[in-house]
């Protein structure tokens, strides 16, 4: 016969205790370095209990960064529809900006998560991510640079250089953003406009206000 599940601590049932941990995980302020030990004490459990359902720090925080990755991926999935080309250049403009808010905005109300999801735990998540061949996080930055070319603010076809050139400005600010630094700080439209008229200039298209 099937034993039932096991409660942990009598608090919390197999399944909502995995839960929890992940939960309890993304709410540290430092996830990276967060301790398992950490994680039972806080949850009043014991560390035999967390072992039933990560073998290791390093899983707990790999299966996290996957829920990091798909969360972002949401956020970008409401700032366009990525198999609608853009209607004009106006538009086209308008969705790098929303794209590039909702990276800012991500940084900024869970700096820990977004720090983890581009370090070394998320390497296999990034990975899987990009070999199901489904749309992904990364697929909107690509979309969205070629929805310029497509509403004609750019002559050739976005470049690897030119994602390459857009990422690393948006991404640049998000870290100094995170890091509290005085220059990248401020109302997040307005951060997120001044940097996609830069990026515009930078990857030779036509500026205009989005």
């Amino acid at each position: 016969m099937n034993k039932p599940p096991e409660s942990a601590g009598g608090r919390y049932h197999h399944g909502d205790l995995r839960r929890a941990l992940l939960e309890a995980a993304a709410k540290a302020a430092d996830i990276e370095h967060i301790s398992l030990r950490e994680l039972a004490s806080g949850l009043g459990v014991s560390g035999a209990a967390v072992y039933r359902h990560f073998a290791s720090r390093d899983a707990l925080l790999a299966e996290l960064a996957a829920i990091g990755i798909a969360q972002l991926q949401q956020r970008f999935a409401e700032t366009f529809d990525l198999h609608s080309p853009p209607a004009d250049a106006q538009e086209a403009i308008a969705r790098l900006h929303r794209l590039g808010v909702a990276y800012l905005r991500f940084a900024d109300e869970q700096p820990a998560m977004w720090r983890l999801i581009f370090g070394t735990h998320a390497v296999q998540a990034r990975a899987e991510a990009l070999r199901t061949g489904k749309p992904t996080s990364y697929s909107y930055l690509p979309a969205a640079l070629q929805g310029l070319h497509e509403a004609g603010l750019m002559v050739a076809p976005p470049s690897p250089g030119d994602l390459l050139f857009t990422w690393s400005t948006v991404h640049g600010a998000a870290a100094l953003r995170v890091g509290n630094v005085a220059p990248a700080q401020g109302e997040v439209e307005r951060v997120g406009a001044e940097i996609v008229q830069r990026i515009l200039r930078g990857i030779g298209a036509r500026p205009q206000q989005p």
